[in-house]
């Protein structure tokens, strides 16, 4: 695809955090008291993790959200703002706080999260359907949701953007989907990992994540890729250090992803998301921008920390770019 003269833009609609990490020998089990290594404060939420992501990626991005009145929301403004995200359109709340995630890592990378939604849980539809009437937007800009906000958020998405621009809703965490079916509702293209594309379709998984299902991939991922697209206008489901598969107007395209070293996958999806919505905004097919996905990806786990490696373009080059089988026709 031809990237247009005017480059998109991606709007962000989602959470704002404040991220307490823990690095831990092992995951605490129930009931279980873990001594923590060491402890690191950053920045968060899957509004903010994907819009800074998006603007790393070069696309001009604005993040609708809430955070509290308090110094750790002035903080995440502050950030965001650093990043190049315009947060004209984050409102501050007299009455909640910033959100919090408590973050826990292990030395492989695997990660358990437990997050206090605050300000993020007040965001409202209207307020939704009012910045996306204020954006004027075009068939170039690229609307990114994720599910750390109120689903009447993602309904108020579906019935306020007009036909045109592209709608990614990363479906994380699982849960019940919006009904996007009636008329006049726009269905966005679902992101979702293994697991939550299992949850999101009902079929089940074993303990690695995996569906338990045979089909024409080797662990099933491929008629649960198929069955999500249903539920929306297609569907990318990442399966972390296996990449991604794209499933798109019947069609499949499994996507490798490069190997890395793994220090901590918290973010990963997120970044993933966001460079996904970026290289859409510049024009790119999805299967293109699902391959620089996956690069961006894999190359956010190399570092602790949502945001600890964030790329940008030039650091995807390589094996690792456009010129990479994974992203060319077959």
């Amino acid at each position: 695809m031809t990237a247009p003269s005017t480059p998109g833009r991606v709007v962000a609609i989602g959470s704002v955090n404040i991220d307490r990490i823990l690095r831990c020998p092992v995951l605490p089990a129930p009931g279980e008291t873990v001594l923590a290594a060491g402890s690191t404060q950053g920045f968060g939420g899957k509004g903010a993790n994907q819009a800074v992501a998006a603007a790393a990626m070069g696309a001009p991005t604005r993040l609708v959200a809430r955070v509290g009145a308090d110094a750790e929301g002035r903080a995440a403004l502050a950030d965001l703002r650093a990043a190049g995200v315009a947060t004209d359109a984050v409102r501050t709340d007299p009455d909640a706080p910033t959100g919090l995630a408590v973050v826990l890592v292990d030395p492989a990378g695997e990660n358990s999260i437990v997050v206090v939604p605050g300000a993020n849980a007040r965001l409202t539809g209207a307020e939704v359907a009012r910045a996306l009437a204020e954006l004027a937007l075009t068939s170039a800009d690229t609307v990114l949701t994720s599910g750390e906000v109120p689903e009447e958020c993602i309904r108020a998405t579906a019935s306020a953007l007009p036909a045109g621009p592209r709608w990614i809703h990363n479906a994380a965490p699982a849960g019940v989907l919006p009904d996007w079916s009636g008329p006049g509702l726009r269905r966005p293209l679902l992101v979702a990992n293994a697991v939550e594309a299992a949850q999101l379709t009902g079929r089940s998984t074993d303990s690695s994540g995996t569906t338990g299902t045979t089909d024409d991939s080797p662990d099933g991922t491929a008629t649960t890729a198929t069955a999500l697209a249903a539920l929306g206008d297609g569907a990318v489901v990442t399966l972390g250090a296996a990449g991604a598969l794209v499933a798109t107007g019947g069609a499949l395209h499994r996507l490798p992803a490069p190997e890395v070293a793994v220090v901590d996958s918290t973010g990963a999806g997120d970044v993933f998301c966001g460079a996904l919505a970026a290289r859409l905004a510049q024009g790119a097919s999805l299967r293109e921008a699902a391959a620089t996905a996956v690069a961006a990806g894999a190359f956010a786990v190399t570092a602790l920390g949502a945001r600890g490696a964030l790329p940008r373009p030039a650091d995807l080059t390589g094996p690792t770019d456009l010129t990479h089988p994974a992203a060319r026709p077959s």
